[in-house]
């Protein structure tokens, strides 16, 4: 437990690092209960006011909605939050979460919520007093302490809690929780209603001419690939849900609906007993293992031998780079694995790929690449900036690599014009050079904070756009990155909205691109 408490710790410092900076609402629900007592400033008010003070802790029990005796619900993690105003009020409210669920099964509920005057004394001590309008006895009085930029305070079962202050995308999260509250009779949507039913694409690749090149060809890809598979950490599964999540489809799913490239994120992360290899986003850590998503494409290959696939690797959290590169590097040249995957060369045709594949990776490794390396990926927004790139492959030759992939600002003007450029780019390239360009285009992005709604949002519009345009055009368009591939419609983490992804759509315009 103390190994999970501090890896999640751990985790949500680092979450501060991929941020984007603005302005957010605060938790401010009935923080104006008339029963709350202005006090006048205190001398730790300034540090702790500004935000939300939360722990996500394991503890099990029956929480009970108040005023309603008849209503439980079962609990094994629970998130406190503490919200501080400068006046010297504030509020307290708690979130309960069983195994299964990745939205609340109850917001507040008996000693679950209430607003408060507190003081603070010279050794960090803030004294609280709760008042509430609910049916309990009150004032309820309780000390926590400020201290090393942690406030110490007792969860639900009396255990001692370490809470951190909530960064934008962490507060933006647990708004959305503190907005369910606890499961509305709102209308549910189920992810599993709207995966794709009788949709077999396992072989559509057995078409293409063994000459074709593989350059020349249009690919699906799936960014943040593995998003679908679960989560390896139980207490923080609810915010890799919320902010991490980019796929509805897993590995398999996808593979049948005919996805054939996929953005691998084999970070290095400790599992309690050694470092291992996982598929990741970010400090998001999945359930599956490098070895066994090579695996899936090992045996998917082995059943669809017409078959092939590419891979792009990155990695954003790992820190010993060293190690990592010394691991991976063991791992893709194992016996296992060494033999499905292929050299790099300018002019790869499907012949040469089939059963195999392709891995191009934008971390440095070991001296010569199993596949190749790439160079010069940016997120630029200026299609001369994002024609600079290069492929080297193991042998040492450079191959023109053009890359869109402009993500992550606070807004998301201009991004449907760069995929369109880089479509009609692509489209027009020398094919016949010694040195075509290879070409990878992301209809993926988030604007504003980093949500899984955030990519929905995206998705809409940059998936729509890209459909519109393949469907009115002719020539090969490289790789596809796309966010909720598969999917028509993607369920919000909420599950209270429905977003219009167009996700089966795109794959089927993308496939069809190469008999045009």
């Amino acid at each position: 437990m103390e190994t999970i408490r501090i890896m999640k710790v751990k985790s949500l410092w680092m979450l501060t690092a991929i941020l984007i900076c603005g302005a957010m609402t605060m938790l401010t629900s009935c923080s104006n209960n008339d029963n709350a007592t202005v006090v006048g400033p205190d001398p730790l008010a300034e540090r702790l006011s500004g935000g939300a003070w939360y722990d996500i802790y394991e503890a099990s029990g029956t929480a009970q909605e108040e005023g309603a005796s008849d209503a439980e619900a079962a609990y094994s993690i629970v998130i406190d939050i503490y919200h501080f105003e400068a006046d010297g009020t504030g509020d307290f409210q708690r979130c309960f979460f069983n195994d299964d669920s990745e939205e609340p099964v109850m917001v507040h509920g008996i000693l679950g919520y209430g607003v408060f005057t507190y003081k603070t004394a010279a050794d960090g001590t803030v004294a609280i007093t709760l008042s509430n309008n609910w049916d309990q006895s009150y004032p309820q009085k309780w000390n926590v302490k400020y201290g090393n930029e942690t406030i110490t305070a007792k969860g639900v079962d009396g255990q001692t809690l370490t809470l951190i202050q909530a960064d934008d995308e962490t507060m933006a999260i647990l708004n959305s929780f503190l907005d369910q509250n606890g499961g509305s009779d709102e209308t549910k949507y189920d992810v599993n209603d709207y995966k794709p039913k009788d949709v077999d694409n396992s072989q559509w690749m057995k078409s293409l001419a063994d000459s074709r090149l593989v350059a020349d060809l249009s690919l699906p890809g799936s960014h943040d690939a593995c998003t679908a598979d679960g989560w390896y950490y139980k207490d923080l599964s609810i915010f890799a849900e919320a902010s991490a999540k980019t796929q509805d489809l897993t590995i398999q799913e996808q593979l049948k609906v005919g996805m054939r490239v996929f953005d691998l994120r084999p970070e290095r992360m400790h599992d309690g007993t050694s470092y291992v290899l996982r598929c990741s986003h970010g400090v998001m850590y999945t359930k599956m293992l490098v070895s066994e998503f090579f695996q899936q494409l090992k045996e998917f290959l082995a059943d669809n031998p017409s078959e092939f696939c590419l891979l792009t690797v990155d990695l954003s959290a790992t820190t010993d780079m060293k190690a990592w590169g010394k691991e991976f590097t063991e791992l893709v040249s194992s016996a296992e694995f060494r033999s499905m995957f292929a050299d790099f060369k300018p002019r790869l045709t499907v012949g040469e790929m089939r059963g195999h594949v392709l891995m191009l990776s934008r971390k440095e490794y070991a001296k010569q690449p199993v596949g190749g390396y790439c160079y010069g990926w940016g997120d630029d927004l200026e299609l001369e900036k994002q024609t600079n790139g290069h492929i080297t492959g193991a042998d040492g030759v450079e191959t023109p690599l053009w890359v869109q992939d402009y993500w992550g600002k606070w807004d998301r003007k201009g991004k449907d014009e760069a995929v369109l450029r880089m479509l009609e780019a692509a489209a027009g390239r020398d094919m016949t050079a010694e040195k075509p360009a290879w070409v990878i285009n992301y209809p993926s992005a988030y604007f504003g904070l980093p949500l899984s709604d955030s990519y929905r949002e995206n998705a809409v519009e940059a998936n729509k756009v890209t459909v519109d345009w393949l469907s009115s055009h002719t020539g090969s368009v490289g790789i596809i990155y796309m966010d909720f591939a598969g999917m028509e419609k993607s369920p919000s983490y909420s599950a209270e909205r429905l977003y219009e992804t167009c996700g089966m759509t795109l794959v089927d315009c993308v496939i069809q691109q190469n008999q045009k």
